[in-house]
This record gives structure tokens, sequence and C-alpha cells, in this order.
């Protein structure tokens, strides 16, 4: 760091003039002072009257008049100036708590030379004092930007975590990263690919000075462009000024946007969006920081500078700080991951609503009379929900379906004869032919089987070692029960490895019953008791059926059990965890056989204890039935014999009879087909 040049001020007491030996040639201002000393404020103000200037001020006063001086110094403010002051006291020893500020205590006269070390030692004392001031205001514009950058990652966080919009996220994204650096432009391009081609499209755009159009367009995501070039190689690039690329640099600056439209990029931060793969699915590029080095603002007011003439591009934008990269770095990776939740929020929504649509086409394809039942219920639930929202006046002039209601009836509808299929969440999770609870038991048994056989061979040989017969034919004998347990020890080892190759759904390469089989018969031949002398069956008919699995890593009993389906549709339902905006569901699927005189099933409910949307599903379950022309159990009848059984089971108070007055003023039964889906979900 730069000092500035430290000057000297000496200020003496008129009654230690004689004392004092100056030098002829010392560089230093000489100042002379009077008890009471009222022209001490006077000089020092004079001293101060330059705040661009470093000054060492001595103060050379007897030792009885220290704290008198001392304070009249003290009153002087002194704190925008760089003016450091010292103390030399002269005459008897004084004992003052604040002696900590006298560089030097002299009984008699000060000479030249000391006098020259006075002064050198107070320019010294001074400069220290300044850099460590100017060092401290560094560091705590430091702690202010740290604490800064701290706060804005927090908000960020929040931020990000809240939007669901995939479009407003990416808007989101771009503000926060342009406020905190206090860009005046950016760019957010996210990854795709296409046939097998990595692209980057430009999504977003925004400017703050100028009001520029932009639209969506793709790229090559390779290294010719300053986007493609931070999305292959991962790095950050903080360009200071774009028009001054050169050739050894590796980018150049494409100028015809700039031109296009009237506008000058300078500072550019470009930042990969990495996910937690490692792998790159965007980039933000921010252009012309408008924040200064010397913290004169921050990046948030820095923001709102808007550049409106080709000199403030020279004159109010800079390069953008070198914290700004760590900084948006974590930006961008909080970015990447409240992206990629919010494409995996949609994958999982899409992905969600297919499944039931696939599930509910594949159970109802077993049965070709009944097939496309469940999806024409919710088609007539979903018109009747609009229906009612379309209503004013009447019974349903205050009822109101939400985007989210809607959607939770039509899930419901869709899933309210699901009640076919449940399946053990473990066989999901199964990855190989035993459960790691069950290979650890076999690898277990098949160590203690090991230890076992040691310790039987190690009592054989040690009784045949006992035995006095010949020394030759014991050690035979020895010798014999030797290659016999190594013979035994290694093919329990052969089992263990053939037991973790066997039980990998990859092997093809060796016949699975066969290697069983033999595996069985050597253990079986193998004797082994447990700590209480019982035998223990080592391999039993369980691992010979998952060991001996042809295909995968489910068995027979599994496999059915994932084809086979359950008993009760709220049992199947009620597992699933639902949002709780879609926490109804298992119960309006449940009640859609409820009537309101209380005779419905299962649960016998009346009136107003039925939730609306299972009564709206009632009427839609049981139109459909009436309508349909395949039914064995029943001969088909018309649409108006249909419509009046409706109206006949609402006199009864088996239906709601508002619902069925809208469902036929409306007219709803002609605004669906009623062989709809019978093709798409029925096993051709």
């Amino acid at each position: 760091m730069e000092s500035l040049r430290v000057m000297c001020c000496i200020v003496i007491d008129n009654a230690l003039k004689d004392v004092v030996a100056i030098p002829k040639a010392n560089g230093a201002d000489i100042h002379y002072i009077y008890p009471p000393y009222n022209n001490l404020p006077g000089i020092l103000h004079s001293i101060n009257a330059d705040p661009g200037s470093c000054n060492a001020v001595v103060c050379i006063i007897p030792c009885n008049s220290f704290e008198e001086i001392k304070a009249i110094v003290d009153s002087v403010d002194t704190t925008a100036s760089h003016l450091y002051i010292s103390y030399v006291c002269v005459g008897n020893t004084c004992n003052s708590s604040m002696m900590q500020d006298v560089i030097a205590l002299y009984n008699g006269n000060i000479s030249a030379g000391e006098f020259e070390f006075i002064v050198h030692k107070a320019q010294f004392i001074a400069q220290q004092h300044f850099e460590f001031k100017h060092l401290s205001r560094q560091h705590i514009h430091q702690l202010e930007d740290t604490q800064r950058d701290f706060d804005a990652l927090i908000n960020i966080g929040k931020a990000l975590s809240i939007e669901k919009n995939p479009d407003r996220l990416l808007k989101l994204i771009l503000h926060l990263s342009k406020t905190i650096t206090g860009a005046d432009a950016g760019s957010i391009y996210l990854v795709e690919e296409i046939n097998g081609n990595k692209l980057l499209r430009f999504k977003h755009s925004h400017t703050f000075s100028k009001d520029l159009p932009y639209e969506e367009f793709t790229i090559p995501m390779d290294k010719n462009s300053i986007a493609g070039y931070v999305a292959v190689t991962q790095q950050v690039l903080n360009i200071p000024d774009v028009y001054k690329l050169g050739p050894d640099d590796p980018v150049s600056f494409n100028s015809s946007f700039d031109k296009a439209h009237n506008y000058r990029s300078k500072s550019m931060l470009v930042v990969p969006m990495i996910n937690h793969i490692n792998k790159t699915i965007g980039v933000i590029q921010l252009i012309n920081s408008k924040e200064d080095i010397e913290n004169t603002y921050d990046g948030n007011e820095a923001y709102s500078i808007k550049l409106t003439c080709e000199e403030d591009f020279d004159t109010k934008v800079v390069p953008f700080q070198k914290r700004y990269e760590s900084l948006m770095e974590a930006v961008a990776s909080q970015a990447a991951i409240a992206i990629e939740n919010n494409r995996m929020i949609r994958q999982i929504q899409e992905q969600f609503e297919e499944f039931v649509r696939a599930s509910v086409s594949a159970i109802e394809s077993r049965d070709v009379a009944t097939s496309g039942h469940s999806f024409r219920v919710a088609d007539v639930c979903m018109k009747m929900a609009q229906a009612i929202n379309e209503e004013n006046t009447g019974p349903f002039a205050t009822t109101t379906f939400t985007d989210t209601e809607l959607k939770e009836l039509e899930y419901a509808a869709l899933l309210h004869d699901f009640g076919k299929v449940y399946i053990d969440t473990a066989i999901f999770l199964k990855s190989h032919k035993l459960y790691p609870k069950d290979l650890e038991n076999i690898l277990l048994k098949l160590e203690y089987l090991y230890r076992y056989q040691q310790l039987k061979y190690a009592m054989a040989i040690f009784n045949e070692m006992k035995k006095e017969t010949e020394f030759n034919k014991r050690l035979t004998h020895v010798n014999a029960l030797e290659d016999e347990r190594d013979d035994v020890l290694h093919k329990i080892l052969v089992a263990r490895q053939k037991v973790i190759e066997l039980n990998n759904p990859m092997v093809k390469e060796v016949n699975v019953e066969n290697e069983v089989k033999n595996l069985f018969a050597m253990l079986q031949s193998l004797d082994c008791y447990d700590v209480e002398n019982n035998a223990m069956e080592i391999f039993n008919d369980y691992y010979i059926k998952n060991l001996t699995i042809k295909r995968g890593s489910l068995n027979d009993d599994e496999r059915r059990e994932i084809e086979s389906h359950v008993v009760h549709t709220y049992n199947f339902v009620s597992k699933i965890p639902w949002p709780p905006e879609f926490a109804r569901i298992p119960e309006i699927a449940a009640k859609h056989h409820e009537k309101l005189d209380g005779t419905g099933y299962p649960y016998g409910l009346k009136g107003d204890q039925i939730p609306l949307q299972a009564r709206i599903m009632a009427l839609a379950d049981i139109f459909d039935a009436l309508i349909a022309t395949d039914r064995p159990y029943k001969p088909p009848i018309t649409l108006e014999q249909a419509l009046s059984i409706l109206q006949e089971e609402a006199q009864k108070n088996k239906l709601d009879k508002d619902l069925v007055a809208l469902f036929i003023n409306k007219k709803i039964y002609e605004q669906f087909d009623r062989n709809a889906y019978r093709t798409k979900t029925s096993v051709q």
C-alpha cells in the first residue's frame, strides 16, 4: 500500500525554548505555546487545514503541564484528518495515567541529535497509525461487502426456493444476479439437447438502462462464443472490456447486438450453472458492472443507475469486482438447484399424471366391458365442475373450484375404481435377487460354517495326534484330514463367492438352476450345529427360489405381487404421499358410492357428510354405467331412460337434485363421447 508523505510539526512550550536545540535544517514547522495555552487549538486547526496530508505533531512540554495540554489537544476534533500527536515531556517524571501517549522523557536539555530522533520517531508512529487506519477502513468495507454478499445469498436462496413458475424463476435469477453485482444487463442461457447435439438456448434477457427486445434462439454449445466457452469449460470469465479482447484470449466478442441496438457492452461476468452431477445446465451472463472499486455505492444502489449516453459507458461502467466471481458461482449453484428442482417437480407432476392414466388404462384393459370408464367419469366430473364455476345464480352461485381443486377432482375420478394395485415398496427397491439383509444373513451363515468346519477339523486332528498309534500312521491320518479340511474350506469360500455372483441380476453366462442345485447339494453335505448343538440350515428353499431367478431380481411371487391388485380403492389411494392440496383425493374417491339418504356404502353417509366432489362423481359414475351398451349383466338403455333414472334417483334423495338439474339443463351429457377411450384402453 502507498502511504502519504508524513510532514512534521513541533509544538514547544515557550518555557522550554532554551532547553531544546533545534537543528537549522530540520524541515519541521515550529510553534510556541504559552500558558494557559489558548493558542494551541488554533495551531492544531492550522495543521489540520489540509486533510490530504499526513502530519506528525510533537508536543514538547513540561511534565507538570502534560494533563492540561493533553486535555486541550483532545478537545480539538481531528478525526477527519491524518493528524497524529505525540508528546515529549521534560522535567521530573509524572505519574499520569495518560502517559502512554508520551514517546520520550527528558530531565534536562534536548540536543539537536535527540531532536532529530524525536522527529523521526513521531513520523514513524504517524505513518504506522495512518496505514493501520487505512487498512482498517479497507477491512470494514470488506466486512460490509461480505455481509451484503452473505445476506444476498440467503435472500436469493429463499426467493428461488419459493418460485415454482419456470419463466418467473429465470427472470428472478437474472434480476437478483444483476442487483447484487450492479450489472446493467444480463442474459440466461439453458442447455438443451436436440438430436444428440448440445445447444445453448438464449432463454431470458433484460437491460436496465434501455428497453431492448429479445427473442429466443439457440447457439452451438462450443468454444466459439463467450457463453459457449463458459458452458463447455465450466470456468468463470471476468472480462474488463470485451472490446479489448485480443487474439491470444480464449474468446472473442460478437458486437452485432450492440450495433443493432446502439448499446455498448463493456465489462462482462459469465458464470456456468452446474448441477449436482457436475453437468452444465446453463449460463448466467452479466454485462456492464456499475459498482466501483472504491465502494462509492454498493451493488444494489449501482443497479439503479441508468446509462443514458456514450460517456456513461466510460465513466460509470467498471470491471466486475473479483469477489463477484465466487459470489456469482454461489448464486449460479443455487440457481442450478432451483432450475433442476423446478424441472424435476414439473417432470414428476407430468410423470405422475401419465402414470395414473397408464395405470388406469392397464387396469381397465383387463375388462373390455368397462374399458374407458374411469376416463369418462373424470371427463364428466371436470365438465360438471367447470359448469358450476360458471354459475352466477342458484345453489352453486357461491361455489368455485380452484385449478388445484379441479386437478384433485380429476385425480380422484381417475382413481375411483383403481382399487386393484398394491405393491410392496421394498420390491420396487430390490436391486438384486436377495434383499440386502438376506444376503448378509446367508454370508454370515457361510462364515459361521467356515469357522465351524475349521474348528471341527482342528479337533479331529488334535484327537488323531493323541492316539497311541504309530507316528507315521498318525501323520498319514492327519495329512488326510488337513487335505480334506482344505478342500471343504475352499468349497465354502467358492460357495460364498458363488452366492455373491448369483445374486447379481445381470448374471447370464451360467445355468443358474444347475449352479444353485450344485451349491445346495454341496452345502447340504456339510454338517453344521449352533451353540446349542442344533443342526443349522445354511441354504433353504427361499434362497433357492431367489438365486435361481433367470432374469432380473424378482422371483415369481414378487412378480405376481407387482402384477396383482388389492381390494379397496381407499387402501391404495390413501397410501400415496399426496401433497397437502391433494389430501382429500382418497376421501373423494372412497365416497362416490354414498347416497344422500344414507343407503350408500361403505360408510352410510348422509347429505352434507358427502363431499360435493364425491356427489359429482356419484352422478358421473352412475350415468356412465347407465349408458353403457356392452355390460354383460344388464341390457342397454336409451339416453332418455338414463336421464329419467337420474331424476328418479334425485327425487328419492339418492343423488344431489341440484347436480342432476345442472347436468341435464347444461346438456353435459352431450359434451362427451360415450364410446371414448374404449379403443385406447381395451386389449386388442
